[in-house]
């Protein structure tokens, strides 16, 4: 597990737990004790992030995201909705055509690349790029939340059908269906082992935990490519979603109760063992 973490991604970390939130100074403080960040590196970060537009001032000591925050990392600030429902896979396929988008633009090429990527296309011939069609949201929804994070609206979106032998054979080979299954496997069994002990730990020891571990299994599923069978196991998917939403939540709630208690307590004072609300 990676123990270290710096005073920007606390800050950001935090505030994308609850994107409309607001946060004082003090609770980052707070937070940083737990990591042996220094309040000056706090204290700079928080001007940084403004200063790039990432966080705003909602008032004296008081923080939120931005939109502009929002908007970078939607599928961060948006994941307390749940992971994006799916449909029975009828073999058809999602498709986007890119021809007619150049690479000259590298910066352009780049932010396309990385929606497409993240949303669970791959390429199959050069910039024609498809998934399953299996998300239960409609072409045209899905259209546009590639184009609000990177795909320019003249890229051609459509639903494939049917493709010749040589292609066919190729488009199971563009998703590891091992190494996901494996991931699934390996972080549920990862999560389900931490949550079974973390009511034996003090609060402030269960906090920092809950962030450390998250940082690494909360990504994996945002970046999930929601893929049906037989591209992965279906049963290990549903496995991995379920534990990992389980420690979003109770990471949630462990620093809520490590705020509360710590400006209660004092400075000093000694934290409780966390407790655990279904």
């Amino acid at each position: 597990m990676v123990t270290k973490i710096n005073a920007r991604a606390l800050i950001m970390d935090l505030l994308f737990a609850d994107p409309d939130a607001v946060m004082n100074s003090r609770q980052f403080l707070l937070a940083a004790q737990l990591f042996a960040i220094s309040e000056n590196n706090i204290r700079v970060a928080l001007t940084r992030l403004a200063s790039d537009g990432m966080i705003e001032s909602a008032a004296r000591g008081l923080y939120r995201l931005s939109n502009q925050a929002k908007e970078i990392s939607e599928p961060v600030a948006n994941r307390a909705q749940g992971i994006k429902a799916t449909k029975p896979w009828s073999g058809h396929y999602l498709a986007v055509h890119t021809g007619v988008l150049g690479r000259v633009d590298r910066t352009a090429l780049k932010r396309r690349e990385r929606t497409l990527r993240l949303n669970g296309f791959r390429e199959l011939t050069p910039e024609l790029f498809i998934r399953p069609d299996n998300l239960a949201e409609p072409i045209e929804q899905t259209r546009e939340h590639l184009i609000n994070t990177g795909l320019d609206a003249r890229g051609v979106m459509f639903v494939a059908s049917q493709f010749d032998d040589a292609h066919r054979g190729q488009i199971s080979k563009l998703w590891d269906k091992k190494a996901l299954n494996e991931r699934y496997k390996k972080t549920s069994q990862q999560v389900q082992v931490w949550l079974a002990m973390v009511s034996e730990l003090d609060i402030d020891v269960a906090a920092r935990e809950s962030m450390l571990i998250g940082r690494q299994a909360i990504p994996l599923m945002l970046a999930d490519p929601l893929l049906p069978e037989p591209f992965i196991d279906p049963v290990l998917q549903r496995q991995f979603f379920s534990d990992v939403q389980r420690l979003d939540l109770v990471g949630h709630q462990l620093w809520q109760q490590f705020f509360q208690q710590s400006l209660q307590g004092g400075e000093g004072s000694e934290l409780p063992k966390a407790k655990l609300y279904t």
